[in-house]
């Protein structure tokens, strides 16, 4: 049972590694006796000479590992050691986002797993594995474990995609990874400098220089000596705003108006388009699509990506649920009900421990009569 009991051990102590995560301040490093040595007038660094794979990073004294039990004379005499490969293969395992562990992340993980582990020994001896809730934990435990692991290997399954599917993709969707450079023209409705004042004449003449800026606009003429135009006609005092939209993150558009965009040819304009803003324009100054190198990193996510949605949807699509409304409505009349935790029946002797479901109670097992 101990194993089942580090398994869990090790799934509590889990989030440890992510909570000390945050940045640290990095000490310098100790003052070494061997002097530093030196290339021509500048001293180098002495570096720090890596751990050996098989050598010991963590001992646990006082734990048995699995398979290994203590003499009754020496309970204590057990003592689980840990190699730096071993110890790197349960953090692996526990890695779920291939993410970087700082060396303060993997020193509080190896403390606590070592704490941990000495509160789960007592656990044993007091017979808390035999607890109707520390079996029922296993199952979720062993459950959630079991989904996790199943994620990870659609991951490593479907995260390398072969050089035959990114070229298909990127065939199959090449104007996914056409670029534009679009300019735009803005003519406010109203004074930027005054907003609630909405005068009906100012918002006709915008209206009206609009439909000549468009037009030249279209003939060619420079688009940011445009917009600095349309502000002087205007009157408005303020910074007229840039021109030049972004290519990444590439602008998000109304419907209607991203597909009048995308139908431009580079140097043309769209019509005048009436948005809630002011009347805007847009010119394509140039399109041209990005090739398939680089875009590789994100092909490789997309078609990885859909393969790992399309394995969760068919493992899922066959399991459905269905709730007891009365008892999950939130808007029910009745508080919700308060579950209680199940106690540990009486007694503390390694033999008073709870009976395992299904099983038949001994005369130590048989559990005290609620008063």
């Amino acid at each position: 049972m101990i194993r089942h009991l580090q398994f869990v051990c090790v799934l509590v102590v889990a989030p440890l590694l992510t909570q000390a995560q945050p940045q640290q301040q990095v000490k310098p490093p100790a003052q070494s006796s061997q002097p530093p040595a030196v290339v021509g007038n500048q001293p180098q660094p002495v570096l720090p000479t890596p751990v050996a794979a098989d050598a010991p990073v963590l001992t646990v004294h006082g734990v048995c590992p699995a398979g290994q039990t203590a003499t009754p004379e020496k309970p204590e005499s057990c003592t689980l050691v840990l190699t730096r490969t071993q110890f790197e293969a349960l953090v692996s395992s526990l890695n779920v986002n291939n993410q970087a562990y700082a060396p303060p992340a993997l020193r509080g993980f190896a403390t606590n797993y070592a704490t941990i582990l000495a509160l789960a020994k007592a656990g044993e001896n007091v017979g808390v594995d035999k607890d109707p809730r520390f079996l029922d934990l296993m199952k979720i435990a062993r459950a959630r474990a079991l989904a996790e692991s199943y994620r990870r290997y659609l991951q490593e399954k479907y995260g390398n995609p072969s050089a035959e599917e990114i070229a298909a993709y990127y065939q199959q969707n090449v104007s996914k990874f056409e670029q534009m450079k679009i300019e735009r023209i803005h003519i406010p409705k109203v004074d930027p400098t005054r907003p609630q004042d909405r005068r009906p004449e100012f918002e006709k003449k915008a209206r009206q220089l609009a439909g000549e800026i468009r037009e030249r606009a279209a003939r060619g003429e420079d688009v940011t000596s445009l917009q600095g135009e349309v502000y002087k006609t205007l009157g408005l005092k303020t910074q007229p705003p840039q021109t030049e939209l972004s290519v990444s993150p590439k602008p998000t558009f109304p419907a209607n108006v991203e597909q009048e965009i995308n139908a431009l040819k580079a140097g043309e304009v769209t019509k005048v388009e009436f948005e809630p803003s002011g009347f805007n324009m847009y010119k394509v100054r140039s399109r041209n699509t990005i090739p398939m190198e680089q875009a590789k990193a994100l092909i490789v996510r997309e078609i990885s990506q859909k393969n790992i949605d399309d394995a969760l949807k068919a493992a899922t699509s066959g399991v459905t649920s269905d709730l007891n409304e009365q008892y999950f409505n939130l808007r029910h009349a009745n508080p919700p009900p308060r579950i209680p935790a199940r106690m540990v029946p009486p007694g503390s002797a390694p033999s008073a421990r709870p009976v395992a479901p299904g099983a038949t109670p001994t005369p130590a097992q048989k559990p005290t009569p609620p008063k």
